[in-house]
């Protein structure tokens, strides 16, 4: 079989001058990228590497695959990692990994427990905060995990990630881009028992719940 490989390589990062430290963390290595390609040159297939952008609609006309392994991140919006699998869709190219629907919803951690709590599955709660000031959720209670909202790979998690007061949170809250733009807020955890923009600078928000446990997508 034909594979296109499709990622988006550190290297070819859009960076911008104030961006965040980690701000193409998910994004994958060469060395990734090409051990994939080496494995399925092993098991007889014909693979070749693309970079998830722009150009790539062109390229696998060229390229003619007959089938995509699939692992782009994307570079921008809060769907991003659903944007190549939707192309793919609509060039009805099979692909594999999660389809659009589950990708675009999944990289929201807030949307994605919504879903969670109307499937009757177990969730923590949870707060999305929009502005550091915002009342805290009578719900909640100390200690807490802060992180984006709309982040992968640890993004925006340190070990200030976890609050034990009030002047803590708000000023982790506050430490999240998104906040300082007016963007879609942040999310907090709780402790015990628990897991836990248009441009990239600018779209983690904030989300909070308990901190134990798990630190997922």
């Amino acid at each position: 079989m034909r594979v296109a490989v499709l990622a988006n390589l550190k290297r070819n990062a859009p960076h911008q001058p104030d961006e965040p430290p980690d701000a193409w963390a998910e994004l994958d290595s060469e060395e990734t990228v090409e051990g994939i390609a080496r494995a399925l040159e092993a098991w007889g297939h014909t693979p070749a590497i693309f970079e998830g952008n722009l150009d790539l609609p062109e390229a696998l006309r060229r390229f003619r695959p007959d089938i995509c392994f699939n692992i782009c991140e994307g570079y921008w919006g809060d769907s991003r990692e659903a944007h190549v699998p939707a192309m793919l869709e609509m060039m009805r190219i099979p692909y594999t990994g999660s389809r659009v629907l589950a990708l675009a919803i999944s990289l929201d951690k807030a949307m994605t427990k919504r879903v969670w709590v109307a499937e009757g599955l177990p969730t923590p709660p949870f707060q999305v905060f929009r502005r550091p000031d915002e009342p805290l959720d009578p719900r909640l209670s100390f200690p807490l995990f802060v992180k984006p909202n709309r982040e992968g790979s640890g993004m925006g998690i340190s070990a200030k990630s976890v609050v034990t007061s009030e002047a803590e949170l708000r000023e982790q809250v506050a430490y999240i881009p998104d906040l300082s733009s007016g963007g879609p807020g942040g999310n907090l955890h709780r402790r015990p028992g628990a897991h836990g923009g248009s441009d990239r600078k600018r779209r983690w928000g904030c989300r909070m719940a308990p901190a134990a446990g798990r630190m997922g997508h």
